[in-house]
C-alpha cells in the first residue's frame, strides 16, 4: 500500500500541496491533461523550483487570464461532476468542497449553500483541490497521514477586512484535529490546505513505511525563522495491517445491581460501542465487584461515558486513547446449499480469517435443522471455493 505523510512543520497550502507532490515526482505533463478535463478556462500554471533557507523545492503559480464571475457551492460542484474526470476523484473533491463551504458558512451566519467564493480564490480554489486530488490519484497514494498543524498569531487581510490568524474558517475546519502553537506570525495553515488535508488524512503519528521519495512544496510567503515548505514522504507500507486510534473507557462497579450491569452493557453495545466487556475483581474490603470496559470510536466516546454516569452507581471513569493495529476487513455474502449467509473477511494470505455472521448462521440452522457448526464450516467452505474460481 502506498502511503503518503504531510509533515506540516510549515503549515499547508493548496499551491504547497501541489508543488510537495511535484517535487516527489508527479508526471506534471499527465497531471495537466487530467486537470484540463475541468470544464473551466482562463488561468495559467506555472511550475518552478525555488530556494528558501538554502532548501529546494517545487512552487506552483496560478494566473488568472481574466475576470471570473463568483461562485457557490452549487457551482464549483457542477463544474466538478460535469468533468470527465473519474467518479472517486469528482467524490474526494466534492468532500472537500463541501467542507470548506461548510466551515466559511458557520462563520459568517449563512448556509454552505449561501457561500460565495469570490473570483479568484474560486478558481485558486478549485485548481487547487482538485489539481491535488488528481496529484495523489496519479501518485497510487492509497493512504495518507499528516503531522498536527501549526497555530501561529498575527492578522491577514480579506475582502471583509482583517481577520485573526488563523482565520475563523480555518479554525472550524481544524476543530477535532491535532494543532500546535508556535510563536510566530503569519498566516501558515490556509483554509483550502486545511479542507484538503482534514477531509483526505489521518492524523495519527504511528504508521510503518519503507520511504521512497520526499518532495517539498513552497509556500507564497518567507519567514526568518523556517523555511516556507510543506514537505510530503511518500512510501510503501510494511505491513497489511491498518490502524486507528480509540477510546477506552474504564470504570469499578461494586453496588451496581447485576441485572442493570447486563442491561447496561447492552445499552453501550447498541450505541455504537466497539466492545464492552465485565471482568470480575474482588475490591476493598473483599467486595466482589466487576471492571466495565468500555472500547469507543473518538467521535462517539462521549456519548457512551453519559450512558455510564446515568445508568450505573459510578462516580468516576477512567478514560485513555489507545492505538491499535487490525486486520482489514469487509462484509461478503456467500451462497450456501443451506441459504445465503453473511460472512466477514479479515485480512489475507496468511493473516486470512473467515468468519461468519452468528445471527445469520443461528436462522439458517434453525431452519434447516442442522447443527450449528456444521452452518459455520459450509459458509467458510463456499468462501473458499469462491475465492478459488476469481
Amino acid at each position: 500500500m502506498k502511503i503518503a505523510y504531510f509533515d506540516c512543520f510549515a503549515g499547508i497550502s493548496g499551491d504547497m500541496i501541489l508543488g510537495a507532490l511535484l517535487d516527489c515526482g508527479l508526471d506534471e505533463k499527465l497531471w495537466r491533461e487530467k486537470l484540463s478535463l475541468l470544464p473551466i478556462s482562463g488561468y495559467e500554471l506555472k511550475v518552478s523550483t525555488v530556494s528558501k533557507h538554502h532548501l529546494s523545492g517545487k512552487k506552483v503559480d496560478i494566473k488568472i487570464k481574466e475576470s471570473q464571475k463568483h461562485r457557490n457551492l452549487k457551482d464549483i460542484l457542477k463544474i466538478i461532476n460535469d468533468s470527465s474526470l473519474d467518479s472517486d476523484i469528482k467524490e474526494k473533491a466534492s468532500l472537500v468542497f463541501n467542507r470548506l463551504a461548510s466551515a466559511e458558512g458557520k462563520v459568517h451566519g449563512k448556509s454552505a449553500e449561501e457561500v460565495h467564493f469570490h473570483e479568484v480564490g474560486a478558481m485558486d480554489a478549485i485548481l487547487d483541490v482538485v489539481g491535488s486530488v488528481i496529484a495523489l490519484r496519479l501518485l497510487g497514494i492509497e493512504e495518507i497521514y499528516a503531522s498536527a498543524l501549526p497555530v501561529t498569531h498575527g492578522f491577514v487581510e480579506s475582502e471583509h477586512g482583517k481577520y485573526p490568524i488563523p482565520g475563523p474558517a480555518t479554525l472550524e475546519l481544524l476543530k477535532d484535529y491535532p494543532v500546535k502553537k508556535i510563536d510566530m506570525t503569519g498566516e501558515l495553515v490556509t483554509p483550502t490546505g486545511a479542507a484538503i488535508i482534514t477531509s483526505l488524512a489521518k492524523f495519527s503519528p504511528r504508521f510503518d513505511f519503507k520511504l521512497e521519495k520526499t518532495g517539498y512544496g513552497a509556500g507564497t510567503s518567507d519567514f526568518k525563522e523556517i523555511p516556507n515548505f510543506l514537505r510530503v514522504l511518500i512510501g510503501e507500507s510494511i505491513h497489511k495491517f491498518e490502524e486507528d486510534e480509540i477510546v477506552i473507557l474504564e470504570t469499578n462497579l461494586d453496588n451496581t445491581q447485576p441485572e442493570l450491569v447486563g442491561y447496561i452493557v447492552e445499552k453501550l453495545l447498541s450505541q455504537g460501542a466497539l466492545d464492552a466487556f465485565l471482568t470480575p475483581v474482588i475490591m476493598k474490603k473483599n467486595r466482589p465487584g466487576v471492571i466495565l470496559t468500555v472500547l469507543a470510536e473518538k467521535d462517539n466516546y462521549q456519548k457512551l461515558l453519559d450512558i455510564i454516569f446515568r445508568e450505573s452507581s459510578t462516580t468516576g471513569v477512567r478514560i485513555q486513547t489507545s492505538f491499535r493495529k487490525k486486520l482489514p476487513r469487509k462484509i461478503e455474502e456467500v451462497e450456501t446449499k443451506f441459504g445465503k449467509a453473511k460472512v466477514k473477511i479479515a485480512g489475507e494470505n496468511n493473516f486470512l480469517e473467515i468468519l461468519p455472521e452468528f445471527e445469520g448462521c443461528k436462522i439458517l440452522a434453525e431452519r434447516n435443522n442442522v447443527p450449528l457448526k456444521i452452518i459455520y464450516e459450509e459458509i467458510r467452505k463456499a468462501y473458499l471455493e469462491r475465492a478459488k474460481k476469481k
